[in-house]
């Protein structure tokens, strides 16, 4: 017993569960958007579209810290979570097993709903899986060269609501869908921008290129700002009176508390402005869908 709990809490850090609302967050949002305003919807396609994102997400996460521990990045000035293969918790071998394992999931669902839908979707689950890799591996790393938050906005915003929205209902996306889609993007790129920004002094000493060494470390704070704000802007599509006034509690009560704390913080503390930012991605979708509840009755 002890053996299977010790088994779980290592492979639990590995798959940084505190990480999965913020995959899982755009894909409900336009669950609930096809299913108030499409005229199809197809139930099993948009749970498969949820394992996918979350396998995705967990896939990446294991991919990163393989990777990453090969690479020499995480060093011992480290501030961010835990990292059980770069403390000598576990082996490459144990890693590369996980990563299979959810990398397999993750088609498994995935060829499901490309054989029930069209050849395109095997197209995006091929740059998904490409993108997993090449976030922080391969001939030219996007995390190492500035190109970490494209690649956020494209992953955690435009595949998941674009391509989940095609899955479901068998139809290319409103406008609205992709104002949604870049709102939820652009939201999941605060949370690098909080992980660049407190690893600004290590990612300097590794020669890692984020955008906030690239720009300066006082550029992470604005960046978080505009991304939050842009992300709220991007819902007007669905804004009324009533909705203005849930976007007003949600900038007032999560988004700019939390931005506080990103500018007084350092270190270590700032784990906890980035776990606050990826609730707020959640958040988001929340105050997203009950927009569309309300426009919709």
């Amino acid at each position: 017993m002890a053996y299977i709990t010790s088994f779980l809490r290592l492979h639990a850090g590995l798959a940084r569960l505190h990480t999965l609302p913020a995959s899982a967050a755009p894909v409900l949002l336009v669950m609930v958007y096809t299913y108030l305003f499409s005229s199809a919807c197809n139930i099993l396609h948009a749970f498969l579209c949820l394992v996918v994102a979350l396998t995705a997400q967990i896939s990446s996460n294991y991919a990163n810290d393989l990777l990453d521990y090969r690479e020499g990045r995480d060093t011992a000035r480290r501030k961010g979570f835990a990292r059980p293969l770069s403390q000598g918790r576990v082996s490459e071998r144990v890693v590369w097993g996980g990563l299979l394992f959810w990398l397999f999931v993750m088609m498994a669902a995935g060829l499901w709903v490309v054989w029930h839908t069209h050849y395109i979707l095997l197209i995006v689950g091929v740059c998904v899986a490409i993108g997993i890799f090449a976030y922080s591996g391969g001939p030219y790393p996007l995390s190492t060269h500035g190109l970490g938050d494209v690649a956020v906005l494209l992953f955690y915003g435009i595949v998941p609501v674009v391509f989940t929205y095609y899955a479901v209902t068998g139809q290319w996306p409103d406008t609205t869908v992709w104002h949604i889609a870049v709102a939820m993007g652009l939201a999941s790129v605060n949370i690098l921008v909080v992980n660049n920004y407190r690893d600004y002094e290590e990612d300097v000493e590794t020669g890692k290129q984020t955008t906030i060494v690239r720009f300066g470390r006082d550029f992470g704070p604005r960046l978080y700002l505009s991304c939050g704000l842009l992300s709220i802007i991007l819902f007007y599509p669905l804004f009324s009176l009533p909705s203005i006034l849930l976007a007003m509690l949600y900038l007032s009560l999560a988004f700019l508390p939390v931005y506080r704390r990103l500018l007084r913080e350092e270190g270590n503390a700032l784990n906890a402005v980035l776990a606050a930012t990826g609730r707020n991605v959640f958040l988001l979708s929340l105050m997203g869908i009950l927009m569309m509840l309300i426009r919709y009755f």
